[in-house]
């Protein structure tokens, strides 16, 4: 399927993969909730060739979609400073995160999160559209953070991410070396009982499994190539300390180092299926790409 976004209208064309189906089957498979699929047809927002139609049209593949996106207001305060972006198309948008900074406040009104910078940005931009993060990372952690441009099929990365198939890498600097250059850390985390804001590992808790790969070491450090097959709270950060090679300057889980400036994990690499075009996309953070022990 080609697609693209124009005026707020969404065309759809070259629909052999979907041939047969009902525009009804066509938005179930795409994730639309059921209430905006109710407005999409009482509203006559979703056309086939130009001619308002009902969710039971049978789709054939040289028909032409086109939905109307409903308009909306940037709903978090647009911050002083615009953020990073580092790939963009209609769909989505993805962003490099400084450490220091939190993925957004409970508090849409307050400024200095990663959505406020969003919502500057896409003030800047011209976009009438809400901040939609599809995952988040801890405060210290930098790197990349994906945001869905589009209300309607936030739930279809949603799923994505649920399902394992929205690929996540991560660079870490750690102290010690691992015992094996490969490994699977399969260990369920919990909340520690002792401290509300740590986690540790529990054989209570929820499943969390992360896959680890050195990359590099020298006489003090490790730089540990991580990839999360889930993602639980603090995962990589609980799971590298658990083998006795915490991440360098973490506070709850490691100790300090005055080797580096800022604590030691990097979310460098994104990779997801795009709805459509079913053609993989992977984003590299240019700002951490280049990091050396």
């Amino acid at each position: 399927m080609k697609y693209t976004i124009n005026l707020n209208i969404l065309q759809i064309n070259s629909l052999s993969e979907v041939e047969g189906k009902t525009v009804l089957e066509f938005l179930q498979l795409f994730k639309v909730s059921k209430k905006n699929m109710h407005q999409l047809f009482q509203n006559k927002y979703i056309k086939i060739n130009n001619q308002v139609v009902n969710q039971n049209y049978i789709l054939s593949k040289d028909d032409r979609i086109s939905i109307k996106l409903q308009e909306y207001d940037i709903d978090y305060t647009p911050d002083d400073q615009s953020a990073t972006v580092v790939y963009e198309d209609d769909l989505i948008c993805v962003v490099h995160k400084d450490p220091g900074i939190i993925v957004h406040d409970d508090q849409k009104d307050k400024k200095g999160t990663l959505a406020n910078q969003v919502a500057r940005y896409y003030q800047d931009s011209g976009y009438s559209i809400p901040v939609r993060y599809i995952h988040r990372l801890d405060e210290e952690t930098q790197g990349l953070v994906l945001f869905c441009k589009v209300p309607l099929f936030q739930p279809w990365f949603d799923e994505e991410l649920a399902e394992k198939r929205i690929e996540r890498t991560y660079h870490a600097i750690t102290f010690n070396k691992p015992s094996k250059n490969k490994m699977v850390i399969n260990k369920p985390l919990g909340r520690d009982r002792h401290n509300a804001k740590k986690m540790r590992v529990s054989m209570s808790g929820k499943e969390a499994v992360t896959n680890i790969n050195l990359l590099n070491t020298n006489a003090n450090y490790s730089l540990i190539e991580c990839k999360l097959e889930t993602g639980r709270t603090h995962q990589i950060r609980v799971h590298l300390s658990s083998i006795n090679c915490p991440i360098v300057n973490d506070e709850l889980y490691g100790y300090k180092t005055n080797d580096y400036s800022c604590m030691g994990l990097f979310a460098v690499s994104l990779s997801w299926i795009d709805p459509f075009t079913k053609e993989k996309r992977i984003v590299e953070d240019p700002l951490c790409k280049n990091i050396n022990l």
